[in-house]
């Protein structure tokens, strides 16, 4: 069966908004000719408030979807959004651009699979979208005309070159049955770590952060829901959003997190609940995760009413009394301050709760209770002790471990509350490297590189959480977290650090889920990845930072099934996925050719 490029898209509807010439509320039509066919692409621009076509594709039945988008490479990235007529909410499109570190931890042998998705502005990249029953079905095109970080979003340009569409044939079809999710494939965790907020508008933009996850292998989603006391809802305990423009006081680096909350409430939209319904819609568990972090970095340090700044007694000190940008939890207050503020959230109906251990350290330091307790216990003042004294680390787990009992109880009050088992989740780290990455460190000094060769100690990998009192063997052994996420930090090679977690949680309740990584891996890279953490004895994956992986369509089309432990050895025998991306030249684009010698000479 053969397939069906659409490649004239001056057919889209309504025909008011195209225009081969600037107008606002259009997309631009702009004539091309590639290797294989010709045709006319829609493009929009910044401050154009370009409005939804509708596409014809006038299929029948189960096909591979492909769309080719160009990229203006002077100016970064692009955008596009696009739902079937049925969807429940769009989906984003951007590049799948590649930079060196997405090749740590890939063998040579597949670095092919990164270097040959280079694209530039004279090509078009095609990616795979998703397979869909395309009878009676439209495709809608749209992009974002408002905010988005810092505005940025709305600064991208969109564009659409054409649409590929093949058709199933019957053992394709049965192919594409058995890649559909089933309970036992249900082992994948995504992250989606507060990377959305500032593109929210309505009820469909929340519903579009859960959209790729449909019919996909993600168990459970943990949304950013804390940074810090900073809420992403209406909460009674933490802090109150500013509606000022006091430029020193910012919830992200992108917009205020109020001038969403405040649009989808005029719009009768409850965040929270929406996000709840959203993820439970598609059979996916959800946890609100908590970053343990104080204010920002000056000169966005300021958080009026916050709870760090009315009491500064019970801010993290280092050795000279010094105050340090964070809570500590050395004192209950600040344990019962996190703790409530998890609770509040699993009232919207969550799942269970995630604490993030691999970000926003130190969680405690050198207060008043530290330093009574290890004069208690070594007769010492650890003041007066290196920095790197084992036993100060000791004391350090004492009280970290103890927000971990008083977060158990907490929750499994709740669980009986609620009717329903509730379960918590810890990203940790995995190595000393990202503690000891710093002025005067010289690499070959580090404790876990062994000679200068990269090599990781595997004595050092619980001690790497130790180092900030997470002390994941005491986690383990009382039962106080049921999915262990280590995060590799900058880690290499999973297989270089991974054993000692695998035998720590074996015979046990607690799922191992180490982070996948680099985030950005194509299909044959992702698939190799996988099978290594699976075959070391891994339970699940967890995708970090999701919301940056889901655009990648291609890539996602495969992350999204890498919960078929069994069949991911003959995916990579069959080279699933190789296909998935490919780049086309441009002849003729605009009133130009498309050859890279004079396309763009002017710098």
């Amino acid at each position: 069966m053969k397939a069906v490029i659409i490649s004239d898209l001056s057919q889209c509807q309504p025909v008011h908004r195209l225009d081969r010439d600037y107008r606002h509320g259009t997309w631009r039509l702009i004539d091309y000719e590639t290797e294989e066919f010709t045709g006319t692409m829609i493009y929009s621009g910044p401050g154009m408030n370009s409005e939804p076509l509708t596409l014809s594709l006038n299929c029948e039945g189960y096909h591979a979807i492909y769309v080719g988008v160009h990229y203006p490479g002077q100016f970064g990235d692009a955008h596009v959004r696009l739902r079937l007529t049925d969807d429940p909410a769009y989906t984003l499109v951007r590049a799948e651009t590649q930079s060196g570190k997405d090749l740590n931890g890939i063998p040579p042998e597949l670095r092919w699979s990164h270097t040959t998705k280079a694209f530039s502005d004279y090509q078009v990249s095609e990616a795979f979208w998703k397979v869909a029953d395309l009878t009676g079905a439209d495709l809608i095109i749209s992009r974002f005309n408002e905010g988005g970080r810092g505005g940025s979003y709305g600064e991208m340009y969109s564009s659409l070159v054409y649409v590929r569409l093949v058709p199933l044939s019957e053992a394709e079809m049965d192919e594409y049955q058995q890649e559909l999710p089933r309970r036992d494939t249900k082992r994948l965790v995504a992250m989606n770590d507060a990377g959305i907020f500032s593109e929210l508008r309505t009820k469909e933009d929340i519903w579009a952060q859960f959209e790729p996850y449909r019919d996909s292998d993600v168990e459970i989603m943990l949304w950013a829901t804390f940074k810090g006391e900073n809420c992403t809802y209406r909460s009674r305990i933490g802090r109150t959003l500013t509606d000022s423009n006091n430029p020193f006081d910012r919830f992200a680096a992108h917009e205020r997190w109020d001038v969403t909350l405040n649009k989808l409430e005029r719009q009768d939209v409850d965040f929270m609940a929406e996000v709840v319904q959203a993820a439970h819609a598609l059979g996916i568990r959800i946890f609100p995760s908590l970053r343990l972090q104080g204010p920002k970095a000056v000169p966005l340090e300021m958080e009026t009413g916050s709870f760090y700044e009315r009491h500064p007694e019970f801010r993290c000190k280092d050795k000279h009394g010094r105050g340090i940008a964070h809570l500590s939890l050395a004192f209950p207050e600040v344990r019962h301050l996190w703790i409530s503020l998890l609770c509040e959230a699993l009232e919207y109906g969550f799942d269970g709760v995630h604490v993030i251990f691999c970000r926003s350290q130190p969680f405690v330091l050198y207060e008043a209770p530290v330093i009574e307790r290890f004069r208690e216990e070594y007769g010492e003042d650890p003041r007066d002790c290196p920095d790197d004294d084992p036993r100060f680390w000791t004391v350090l787990s004492t009280f970290v471990t103890q927000f971990a009992r008083e977060l158990r109880a907490a929750v499994d009050a709740m669980s009986e509350k609620m009717g329903r088992k509730l379960e918590i989740a810890y990203n940790i780290t995995s190595t000393m490297e990202s503690r000891l990455r710093a002025p005067g460190v010289e690499p070959a000094s580090r404790p876990e590189v062994a000679g200068g060769t990269g090599k990781y100690n595997l004595s050092e990998v619980m001690q790497s959480n130790m180092v900030w009192g997470v002390d994941v063997e005491t986690l383990v052994k009382e039962g106080l977290v049921d999915y262990l996420m280590p995060h590799p930090t900058f880690a290499i090679n999973a297989a270089e650090w991974i054993q000692p977690m695998v035998e720590l949680v074996k015979d046990t309740s607690v799922k191992l889920y180490p982070d996948l990584y680099p985030r950005r891996q194509p299909p044959a890279a992702s698939l190799y990845s996988a099978q290594t953490l699976y075959e070391l004895g891994c339970d699940g994956l967890t995708l970090w930072d999701t919301y940056s992986r889901v655009f990648r369509i291609s890539e996602w089309a495969m992350m999204k099934r890498l919960g078929h432990r069994e069949a991911l050895k003959n995916w990579r025998k069959a080279g699933k996925g190789d296909d998935y991306f490919r780049v086309l030249n441009f002849k003729w684009i605009g009133d130009r050719s498309g050859d890279p010698r004079y396309y763009q000479t002017n710098g």
